[in-house]
């Protein structure tokens, strides 16, 4: 146990926990316990293994919980929990292995970051959190040492070890407190019961400290910290123009006034792709690689606003152009039939598609594969391919955009049955009476090659329609820019 000393966390390497678990080198260690390397050796994959320091059993139930809680969050930016396994009577976390630094260790090193990249990595623990609120998930503990940057730029929330689950007992008595206290809200550091703005708040110091390089309420002692967070008002976000008034309103004293997260999200994909905002290198390129992952925020910013203007643009009397396919006409034509259109000047660098039921832009020079007996439309190139239903199925009574997407849509069922899948990002929109839902996949095809959706279920006329881009997951920015331009003109046809 790390509690013992150095000669026992030093025997810990190479032991075999769990009969598959064989643990390396130690990452770190805190109060909860100490992080390991290690390999599964069951299927040949890099783990980390948290060696949890207990102390009689409610430490326990609060180690149990912290894997329960991560693993009930299915997000990229969720650190993704593998097993918990009881060893010499206490319990071990098996993780992913994130190769990279936390954020704490990068801000010790550089100080301060550029604008746009504290805007990027505050994003994506935006999205995380959004992600476990929405599972009844409070993390509690958002601050630099809780996000770790990978070294393809991925960003990961982790240490769930005193996240609240919605609908169980709290574990911390009366009169106790656990967390780190320059970073916990005012309300939850008064005794009030936290919710989802107390992360925010949490968020909030996580981006000062980001692009000033002091934590706002930190203080020399625990009393004058306190004081700080419950009364100090914001010191003056002097580095950020962009992201100073969302600092400011993530920060505010009264839970109520907090921006909401919609509002703080705008600004932080805005200001994560504005050119006025670079004045210094990404995370991704300090610590050695230039291409990143689950980024390109910039792109459907302004996608919703579009998707709402596709809602109302819709004509509900449309039974959705559900006409049977020809299957003499499945034949693939050497480039996407256009059809001329004089209200519509597609994109540059895109063309508008005319098919009888719907129109829409497409990147000029794709492959146009007519309607198939599948009710799909396609339209490919290499590996990306853009998928257009006009209104296949109906809607059952009661069923929403949502669940047809996770439970009903034929286009994700490889999402379903692969052995190793990931949802994301999933919302219900609704604009004019008319409702649909959008969401990322990601997904393993047979041939083992890692696949990125965008995903758009639109209910309309009693039918749902659906607009599909994938491509390969190592590209999600490309595939983020075709999404955006298919959804955002996607048109039915007036019969």
């Amino acid at each position: 146990m790390v509690s013992g000393g150095e000669p026992e966390a030093v025997a810990a390497e190479g032991r075999l926990i769990g009969g598959r678990y064989r643990l390396a080198e130690r990452l770190g260690s805190g109060g909860m316990g100490t992080v390991w390397a290690g390999l599964d050796q069951l299927v040949g994959r890099e783990v980390a293994v948290k060696e949890a320091v207990t102390q009689g059993p409610s430490r326990v139930e609060r180690i149990l919980r912290e894997a329960r809680a991560a693993a009930r969050v299915n997000h990229p930016a969720v650190v993704t929990v593998h097993d918990v396994v009881m060893e010499d009577g206490h319990p071990w976390i098996v993780m992913e292995r994130v190769h990279g630094e936390s954020l704490a260790a990068l801000l010790d090193r550089v100080g301060t970051l550029p604008e746009h990249e504290a805007a990027r990595i505050a994003l994506h623990v935006l999205e995380a959190l959004t992600a476990a609120h929405a599972r009844g998930v409070l993390h509690r503990d958002v601050k630099p040492g809780n996000v770790l940057l990978d070294t393809d730029g991925r960003v990961v929330l982790t240490d769930f070890g005193i996240a609240y689950i919605a609908g169980e007992t709290t574990l911390t008595r009366s009169g106790e407190f656990v967390g780190s206290l320059a970073y916990t809200s005012p309300e939850r550091m008064g005794g009030d019961r936290p919710g989802p703005s107390s992360d925010l708040w949490s968020l909030g110091v996580l981006l000062f400290q980001m692009v000033e390089g002091f934590s706002p309420f930190q203080r020399d002692s625990v009393e004058g910290t306190v004081g700080a967070v419950l009364t100090a008002p914001v010191p003056p976000v002097r580095r950020a123009a962009a992201l100073g008034p969302v600092i400011a309103g993530l920060l505010t004293k009264a839970p109520a006034t907090r921006p909401a997260v919609g509002r703080v999200a705008e600004v932080l994909r805005t200001t994560s792709t504005s050119t006025s905002a670079r004045t210094g290198p990404t995370v991704s390129s300090a610590l050695g690689r230039a291409r990143r992952r689950w980024l390109w925020p910039g792109a459907v910013a302004g996608v919703a606003a579009a998707l709402t203007a596709v809602l109302l643009t819709l004509d509900d009397s449309s039974d959705g152009g559900n006409q049977a396919a020809d299957a003499g006409t499945s034949a693939a034509s050497p480039s996407v039939r256009s059809s001329a259109s004089p209200t519509h000047t597609a994109a540059t660098g895109y063309q508008w598609v005319q098919e009888d039921e719907f129109g829409l832009e497409v990147p000029a020079g794709w492959q146009r594969h007519a309607k198939n007996a599948d009710g799909q439309y396609r339209y490919t190139k290499g590996s990306y391919e853009i998928v257009v239903v006009p209104g296949r199925d109906r809607a059952t009574a009661g069923e929403n955009p949502v669940d047809y997407q996770r439970e009903v849509e034929p286009e994700l069922q490889p999402y379903r049955d692969s052995s190793w899948a990931t949802s994301f990002g999933i919302r219900l929109i609704e604009a004019g009476g008319k409702v649909m839902a959008e969401g990322q996949f990601t997904w393993e095809t047979e041939k083992g090659r890692p696949v990125y959706v965008h995903n758009l279920a639109l209910r309309s006329g009693g039918r749902y329609h659906i607009v599909l881009v994938s491509g390969p997951e190592s590209e999600r920015d490309v595939v983020e820019r075709f999404y955006a331009r298919a959804a955002a003109t996607y048109r039915l046809t007036d019969v």
